[in-house]
């Protein structure tokens, strides 16, 4: 071979390596071109589904639903969710009343509630809060903590910084006349509205009042329940407004606590195994019926989440067994806000040692403790301006009271929640619950985080566990979903939940990168062809030259 061919042979070799080099770079950026352009087609068009006006679909439902979940409307916020969630009080209505009226009615007579049940989940009991009354444990249902750590310690309160006014369940003028529950934890109806969202209040304890400078966006104020009962504010009424709230298409409530008064006047007044709680108990069924036929007859049943329970039991009082204090010590050496099946005791002034002596051994069936040495599974020990000196605790069925021959209830709640007549159940239904499922109990610190699990909110310090009753009341994949995001940090669920609009701003940034870089990458292939072709040229010219 002479030097010519030899020549020609290595310049062949060199183009054609370089033209191959040349053409699988530019078909790896073609690759890539395909690529980035399939990215950018789907972000474009999540940015133009966030940018369509949610009242182009009808009832403003969501595209992209799942169980409980939120829908994706990057310039909306809670108020554009689709999901709502009911909490429904029916105060002492207690966890077994639905089995009494059933063997005393007959099977078929609590319709209603067999139908939340064989939809929902029933937890036979929920384990509520010591002492078993009404203030405490409805407002630990929306903050997740004991009455220790959130303040509304009993239904009737004394605080040292206002010492000459007494904060009580019947008079509700106390409790809206000062900032009382201002340096106190917040309940989850103000974390979510301060997130955007919006709550109504019917008849709930303790929305009343500005709580932060906050009041539920809608709201029946329990001052209803003081007027005469013939313009009562009649049960019918209360969910027709409830229905309302939840279809008006001019706002979406996120949340609505509902108070029902019954059965816990009727068990006060007869007790708990009378006929007439049995009565109401069913009138109760009946109006339950009407919530569920108004959620169907709306379209809302599967948008919609009910969670049913209670604040206390009721148990049966006896006349055989009272404790008369004034047996046992002066009357005029102290005051209380609570003598009944707790006692709540506050000396006067220098007559602490002296009150607390005399009570001590008392009563075989009465325990009395300093403040700071009530038993801890009672969660009723921390020292704080709201808190009595000295707590007295009855044996269950055993009532305190001034006089033996005092007037006493033929029912009534208070005991330790470990006394089972003290607990109320609880029957949660919709999208996010299980379906004809039983659970043996809950707890009712636990709720808080269940809500805010549902919202997405990210809760505030409480003494409750997302993970124990998502487990026993949600859905496996939402249960999954919630108790995920609640291992997340802070910063991220942050960033993910509550900033739609920055996701909506990076997503169009990454969209306007994606075009540079596509931009980019054509040129650069347009480059490489352009190459390849150069060399092939060159290799072409320089054969015919030879």
């Amino acid at each position: 071979m002479d030097s010519n061919e030899s020549g020609q042979a290595a310049y062949y070799r060199l183009g054609t390596g370089h033209a191959l080099g040349y053409r699988r770079r530019a078909m790896a950026l073609n690759m890539l071109n395909v690529v980035l352009s399939a990215v950018l087609t789907v972000l474009g068009l999540l940015l133009l589904f966030s940018l369509i006006p949610r009242n182009l679909f009808a009832n403003n439902s969501c595209l992209w639903p799942g169980p409980g979940s939120r829908c994706f409307w990057p310039f909306g916020h809670y108020h554009d969710r689709r999901h709502s969630v009911v909490l429904i009080s029916m105060d002492g209505f207690r966890h077994d009343y639905l089995e009494i009226v059933r063997s005393r009615l007959g099977s078929a007579s609590l319709p209603n509630f067999a139908r939340l049940e064989s939809g929902g989940v029933r937890a036979m009991r929920s384990i509520n809060a010591f002492p078993t009354v009404t203030m405490p444990n409805h407002h630990t249902l929306v903050t997740g903590l004991y009455p220790e750590h959130h303040g509304v310690v009993a239904n009737s309160i004394r605080d040292t910084r206002w010492p000459s006014i007494a904060f009580a369940m019947n008079n509700q003028t106390s409790l809206n006349k000062d900032p009382w529950l201002n340096g106190w934890p917040e309940p989850l109806w103000v974390t979510l509205q301060k997130s955007g969202g919006l709550a109504g209040s019917l008849l709930w304890p303790i929305t009343d009042g500005f709580v932060r400078q906050d009041l539920p966006f809608q709201q029946v104020s329990q001052f209803t329940l003081l007027d005469s009962a013939d313009s009562r504010y009649s049960y019918e009424k209360r969910v027709a407004d409830l229905l309302w709230w939840l279809d008006n298409p001019r706002y979406h409530l996120d949340l609505v606590l509902a108070y029902f008064d019954e059965p816990d006047e009727t068990g006060h007044a007869h007790g708990p195994y009378s006929l007439e709680v049995a009565e109401k108990v069913r009138e109760m069924d009946g109006v339950l019926g009407f919530l569920l036929d108004g959620l169907r007859d709306h379209g809302l049943q599967d948008r919609v989440d009910v969670i049913l329970t209670a604040d206390h039991g009721m148990a049966a009082i006896a006349t055989d067994r009272l404790i008369a204090l004034d047996d046992f010590v002066d009357p005029s050496l102290y005051s209380y806000t609570q003598l009944s099946t707790v006692g709540l005791v506050y000396p006067e002034p220098g007559k602490a040692e002296e009150v607390y002596a005399k009570l001590q051994d008392a009563h075989e069936h009465l325990k009395v403790y300093w403040l700071s040495e009530v038993p801890p599974e009672l969660n009723f020990n921390r020292n704080s301006s709201r808190m009595p000196p000295i707590v007295l605790v009855p044996d269950p069925l055993w009532y305190l009271v001034h006089k033996r021959d005092t007037p006493v209830v033929a029912g009534d709640h208070g005991y330790a929640p470990n006394f089972s007549d003290m607990n109320p159940f609880l029957i949660a239904s919709g999208p996010s619950f299980r379906s004809g499922h039983q659970t043996e109990q809950v707890y009712a610190v636990d709720v808080y985080p269940l809500l805010c699990g549902l919202f997405h909110l990210r809760p505030h310090t409480n003494n409750g566990s997302l993970e124990r009753i998502a487990t026993a009341l949600l859905k496996q994949e939402v249960a999954d979903r919630l108790i995920f995001l609640q291992r997340w940090p802070t910063w991220l669920v942050w960033l993910v939940l509550e900033m739609e609009l920055l996701w909506f701003l990076l997503v169009t940034a990454c969209a306007l990168l994606l075009v540079v870089a596509l931009g980019a990458s054509i040129r650069m292939q347009r480059y490489y062809r352009h190459l390849m072709r150069h060399v092939e040229d060159e290799y072409d010219d320089k054969s015919l030259s030879v």
